[in-house]
């Protein structure tokens, strides 16, 4: 018989970055520091670790909605991460109940949840039966790529086109710099406004990425590839825990005429290797478009969740 679970707040950054350090596969929205970047948007953030008689069993970032201090909605954005592999489907569907009974309805609000979860039947199968009503079915997808693999493994296994792209770039005479002070943030930030603004798209917003880099700017590193000592490339890597993923990205003409951007990545994938990282995250994807399938040559470990959910 499975025991009853406890759901208890964490408040030391220390000790959820500890325990984030154990979940088999953790995701960015998820890090101490993104919701530190959510408060500046409205969000208050609770941080629950979720436990049974032994240990603890799963953590979870909710963001949370109040208007004149009622919780109206809440929000779990790929959570809860689970710290075991011998988690049982018993002990997972447990976690789910506790979620859903924690924010039911007239209690704390309405519960809207994109689990870390596989969109696979079984997943479907185990959130209905713990009371969540599917909303989206297509959720979150990107791909990993496993740094602890050698840099020849990881070069070998990008796709052809992908390897001869950096291969010429890497003939080229690029300069690489690397940094987290306040001028490479911003410089970061107006290069991804004004991508949104040329392109048309929306991406994460310009204050929330800057409260979340003045909070902790040792967790944000801005890589440029530079062509006569001038950037014409730019990634931030968000680094939480064991993890990085490439959060924001811009290039110039010139950067897409000598694939710079190919050559960038490549700098990332070994500089945060030799930091210490296990894996990096693409930042999501989807299959369907140009920049999606650019991103499928690094022919990395690619993942789908399961979609959006409430609880009923």
């Amino acid at each position: 018989m499975l025991d009853s679970l406890g759901l208890l707040e964490i408040e030391s950054r220390g000790q959820w970055e500890w325990l984030s350090g154990q979940a088999l596969a953790s995701h960015f929205p998820q890090a101490w520091v993104y919701g530190e970047g959510k408060r500046r948007e409205g969000w208050s953030v609770e941080r629950l670790v979720i436990q049974g008689r032994h240990r603890a069993i799963a953590i979870c970032q909710a963001l949370v909605r109040r208007a004149h201090g009622i919780p109206l909605i809440a929000r779990i954005n790929r959570g809860p991460l689970f710290l075991s592999q011998t988690i049982s489907d018993l002990q997972r569907s447990a976690v789910f109940r506790a979620l859903g009974q924690r924010w039911r309805v007239g209690r704390r609000g309405l519960l809207l949840i994109a689990p870390a979860l596989p969109m696979t039947g079984s997943s479907n199968t185990l959130l209905r039966a713990c009371g969540f009503q599917e909303l989206r079915a297509d959720g979150w997808g990107s791909a990993v790529i496993d740094l602890l693999a050698s840099p020849e493994t990881i070069r070998a296994s990008l796709s052809s086109k992908w390897r001869n792209h950096l291969n010429a770039a890497l003939r080229t005479d690029m300069g690489l710099s690397v940094r987290s002070d306040p001028s490479a943030h911003e410089w970061m930030l107006d290069r991804h406004a004004a991508n949104m603004n040329e392109k048309g798209f929306s991406g994460p917003g310009v204050e929330f990425v800057r409260t979340m880099m003045v909070s902790s700017p040792r967790d944000f590193r801005v890589f440029q590839a530079l062509v006569a000592d001038e950037p014409v490339c730019g990634i931030l890597v968000a680094r939480f825990g064991s993890r990085a993923e490439t959060y924001l990205s811009w290039t110039s003409e010139t950067g897409r005429r000598t694939k710079a951007h190919h050559w960038l990545l490549w700098q990332v994938i070994t500089e945060m290797k030799s930091a210490g990282c296990e894996a990096l995250d693409l930042g999501g994807y989807t299959t369907n478009e140009k920049y999606g399938a650019w991103k499928r040559g690094m022919q990395g470990r690619e993942y789908r969740l399961a979609g959006e959910w409430s609880a009923t």
